[in-house]
């Protein structure tokens, strides 16, 4: 057992030998990942993780070859009130999603970031460490979750209209047409489910002028029954509160104002 024994001098000298040799490995494969070296069709291999590459670079003269099987968009994340950028990566042909990452170009993803002038050549350079690239952008595991969000296959992604009574969790796709027009003209809107009831549209409440309640002239008009409750400080908010204030009403509260 002396034999195998370590003082304490020797023990933190191997585990750092370990972490740089560790390092060394990991640097060694994101090069040949990002110089487009790594097992696949000749014109654009695929990367380690089997998603295709956006684009090669070479390292040595810096010239960018992008795929044009894949886009890349540039936009802001949504998964917290930070709005930090992100860069989503979709196979053209099905649109479907592959990765997201950071966006070199905005300043919480990366320092320095790019300035907004640099051409897309540039972004693509970022996605390797090695030739002298500017900046490396990375995004949160947050970020990184929207992607599983995206492809929840109960996402909303068509309006939903009630069709049962109302706690009972009922509901019934219905297209964009039908939605603005029942909401701005209202109607018998659930007399096919057996409920005479009138619902008021954006029509009828677009009134500024009669009082809502002549006994409670502090309620103000009748354009103050419509109501937006609820949004986020992402860009929805501003949008909705103009909406609101020009159609007549102050009945604008945003996602903190509960």
């Amino acid at each position: 057992m002396s034999d195998l024994s370590l003082d304490r001098r020797q023990f933190l000298a191997a585990v750092g030998a370990l972490g740089a040799l560790s390092a060394a490995g990991t640097l060694g494969a994101t090069r040949l990942a990002d110089a487009a070296e790594a097992p696949g069709s000749a014109e654009f291999p695929v990367a380690p993780n089997g998603m295709p590459l956006e684009a090669k670079v070479d390292l040595a003269t810096g010239k960018v070859e992008v795929n044009d099987d894949v886009l890349v968009r540039y936009s802001a994340c949504l998964g917290c009130y930070s709005s930090c950028g992100n860069r989503v990566k979709l196979d053209r042909a099905t649109g479907k999603m592959l990765t997201i990452g950071g966006n070199p170009y905005h300043p919480s993803c990366a320092l320095p970031y790019l300035d907004f002038d640099e051409p897309l050549t540039e972004a693509y350079k970022t996605l390797t460490w090695a030739g002298g690239a500017k900046t490396h952008a990375t995004i949160c595991g947050r970020g990184q979750g929207c992607q599983d969000g995206y492809s929840q296959p109960e996402r909303v992604t068509v309006p939903l209209k009630r069709a049962g009574k109302r706690g009972e969790g009922k509901w019934k796709a219905i297209g964009w047409d039908q939605l603005i027009k029942e909401v701005t003209e209202g109607g018998k809107l659930f007399a096919d489910i057996g409920e005479d009831r009138n619902v008021e549209g954006f029509k009828a409440l677009h009134d500024t002028k009669t009082p809502m309640n002549p006994a409670e002239p502090l309620l103000g008009p009748v354009s103050n029954q419509l109501v937006m409750f609820g949004s986020r400080g992402d860009g929805r908010t501003a949008v909705g509160s103009r909406f609101v204030n020009s159609f007549g009403s102050i009945n604008s509260y945003s996602h903190g104002a509960s």
